[in-house]
């Protein structure tokens, strides 16, 4: 039992409205949206995902149309008085509790359901064919209580998509319980009948056409996507607030956390789902009432059921789901399918895991677009889909790969994209793995690790954006483009523009993918829009300024750009010491330059620092050569540079790949140890921010 001092209990797995008001539950009062639809007479259908409040609505209806007043009595419906509580006779069809194994047993189930609701409102039933039953029910219960009927059906679907994704026998069992429920649910255009049924009202998760099932249901109303009852079903904001405050305050209590960190970690993860093209969103019920209750960001609504038939259907049929997210859709392309004509968009939309994200109506023409509704859908989703794409084992623990996220937000590029790779050298190798196959798995790998993501560009490269509250990262990436080539790409996309003054600093990757290899074997990036730190007016006469000059080779333009951002990082610190270094870059210089030989500029602007960085990896520059050799000489008989740090990349080279210039790294690396000058190995952009850091600590004060 869920029960605090201060609240009404969470019903949690709990769809019968009798019980939740009899314990004491918490109910969100929806009647005031259910009252215009059971005031006058109708035949409604409402398709929503599985676990989102179906049952519970029909419940619901059971107990307003028999007369249960005591349990509404805090309900909207009630307390203005809107409904006068005379008992109606109500037939509740219940599709999760009749077995639908084969045709034969569907129709037995379908027809003792009736024999044991007849028994209930104490009537015998003599026909056998389902359609006259159903009629002689119907008469039967209109002569005893001289009332109308009222009929509910809850996941008329169900006997159909059990049998979906199988082999062709299940297909014919599904497509021989469409037929069954066609001929049932036809019982309902007959005069006969459809004059003594005022309220019929069928839910499910699919919305199949109106020719495959409800054909002969003329008057049929669709509510799935009504902009009217966008909120039928699921909670909204205002209603978490409203109904769950006490058990959010709990929460913040036990955990010695803020009320406004639960309310926003609940929306990223559970809110979203929208249904029509009315801007309102809700929130899944089955993981909201979980997470309260267990005080944790789980995949509650996910772990329900594993949708392994759709993930199949996906792999199976190429289909590209980052597609989805780029191209618009009218309603007809996404409202319906059939069981043997399957629509790989309508299912992903009637299933809850993708929903719309935006809508345009033009000549009265709406065209929506789609994206995952918030990050449990989408984290557990994509990483079901990734296993079976990728071929990998259930064994395979993918857990590491959400560490890409942290490592991309704190500028981690290098630890972001080796996890990448590690994830890519786990897919065995098998046929059809194209350019768009490498495509769109980094596409899942990125969307399952990173929280808030959005697909912009899927054309021959994948670009995606990662957003946190500090940073904005264009990540392109390509098995045809060049890491360069990409990164000049991203500097033209409009979307750059659209964001380059925006607060957030903005970074751009661009990662090239060698299929043979098997490998991202080239990745470079930029910083956009960095602010530079700057020495404040007051502090100009003050402040000691110490220059450092960068030299490097080609082949290490990252770190450049790693250490440029590091120093900008550290001036924020050093100011508050009346320090400052001015970095000097061989970029910087060339807008200041006139004369001959620009190598003579920069070397002389070099020996005006107090400290000299010259990095080396995989080959020897010349300028880089002779800029080295400069600043030691000058070192040695006492002239600036006062400190030179040499630093040499670690390189894992094949025996192939040693060229003459690696050689000449080697020597060089030789040469420095045996003059004792100071040099620094590193591996990686971290390691070695960290031991320039280091030396610079020591030096700086004395300098």
């Amino acid at each position: 039992m869920n029960n605090t001092s201060h609240s009404k209990s969470l019903p949690v797995n709990i769809s019968s409205f009798d019980k939740m008001s009899d314990y004491n539950m918490i109910y969100v009062d929806k009647t005031h949206l259910i009252y215009p639809l059971v005031s006058l007479p109708g035949q409604y259908f409402l398709s929503r995902p599985r676990r989102f409040g179906k049952s519970l609505l029909v419940s619901l209806l059971k107990h307003l149309f028999l007369g249960n007043r005591k349990y509404f009595e805090h309900t909207w419906i009630v307390q203005n008085k809107q409904w006068d509580f005379k008992p109606w006779p109500v037939l509740v069809f219940d599709f999760n509790e009749i077995s639908h194994d084969n045709p034969n047993q569907f129709k037995q189930m379908i027809s003792n359901a009736m024999d044991r609701m007849a028994k209930a409102y104490e009537l015998k039933l003599y026909q056998t064919e389902l359609k006259e039953k159903l009629i002689e029910f119907i008469d039967e219960l209109h002569k005893k209580y001289n009332r109308h009927v009222i009929v509910l059906v809850d996941e008329y679907d169900k006997p159909i998509i059990d049998h979906l994704g199988g082999d062709d026998k299940r297909l014919q069992i599904a497509l021989e319980n469409r037929r069954i429920l066609k001929n049932f649910f036809g019982t309902f255009k007959g005069e006969s009948v459809a004059s003594l049924v005022p309220f019929l009202f069928i839910t499910g998760v699919s919305k199949f056409s109106q020719v495959s099932i409800f054909s002969e249901l003329n008057n049929l109303t669709d509510l799935t996507m009504d902009k009217r009852f966008n909120t039928f079903l699921g909670y909204t904001s205002d209603e978490i607030r409203r109904y769950f405050h006490p058990w959010i305050e709990k929460w913040a209590m036990d955990q010695g956390i803020t009320e406004a960190s639960i309310y926003q970690n609940l929306k990223d993860h559970y809110d979203g789902f929208r249904f029509s093209k009315g801007p309102d969103k809700v929130y899944n019920p089955i993981s909201i009432l979980n997470a309260l209750n267990i005080q944790e960001y789980k995949n509650y609504w996910f772990q329900t059921a594993t949708p392994t038939f759709l993930i199949n259907l996906l792999d199976n049929s190429n289909y590209s789901l980052p597609k989805i997210e780029t191209i618009t859709l009218i309603e007809d392309d996404f409202s319906s399918y059939e069981p043997d004509n399957l629509n790989p968009s309508a299912l992903l939309f009637q299933t809850g895991y993708v929903t719309i994200c935006d809508a345009q109506t033009n000549n009265n023409e709406t065209k929506y677009r789609f994206d995952f509704p918030n990050i449990e859908v989408k984290k557990s989703f994509l990483k079901l889909l990734m296993i079976k794409y990728g071929r990998l084992s259930k064994d395979d623990n993918l857990s590491d790969h959400f560490k890409i996220y942290q490592d991309f937000i704190h500028k981690r590029f290098e630890l972001a994209i080796q996890t990448i790779q590690d994830v890519f050298q786990r897919i065995p190798k098998f046929d059809h793995q194209t350019n768009d196959w490498f495509h769109q798995f980094f596409y899942m790998i990125i969307r399952s690790a990173c929280p808030f993501t959005r697909t912009l560009n899927i054309s021959d490269k994948m670009v995606i954006m990662i957003e946190s509250e500090q940073s904005i990262i264009l990540t392109a990436f390509s098995c045809i483009h060049s890491g360069a080539e990409l990164i000049t790409c991203l500097n033209h996309e409009q979307n750059i523009n659209n964001l380059i003054n925006s607060d957030k600093e903005i970074f751009i990757i661009g990662m090239n993918f060698n299929i043979q290899k098997r490998m991202i074997e080239d990745w470079t990036y930029e910083h956009i829009n960095p602010e530079p730190v700057e020495i404040p007016e007051k502090q100009k006469s003050s402040v000691k300024i110490i220059k450092l000059f960068l030299a490097s080779s080609s082949d290490l333009a990252n770190e450049r750009s790693g250490i440029g951002l590091w120093i900008n990082r550290k001036n924020k610190l050093l100011l508050k010491n009346n320090l400052f270094i001015d970095l000097v870059v061989w970029e910087d210089l060339l807008h200041s330059f006139q004369g001959q030989r620009i190598q003579d500029y920069f070397n002389k602007e070099m020996l005006a620092c107090d400290i000299v960085v010259a990095l080396f990896y995989s080959k020897v520059g010349a300028f880089t050569k002779e800029e080295f050799e400069l600043a030691y000489e000058n070192l040695k008989i006492g002239k600036k540079p006062h400190y030179l740090f040499v630093g040499f990349k670690d390189a894992q080279i094949s025996t192939s790949d040693i060229t003459k210039e690696y050689l000449e790294i080697l020597q060089l690396r030789e040469k420095i140890q045996q003059n004792e000058q100071l040099y620094l190995s590193f591996d990686s952009m971290d390691q070695l921010i960290l031991k320039l850091n280091d030396q610079l600590e020591k030096v700086i004060e004395i300098i």
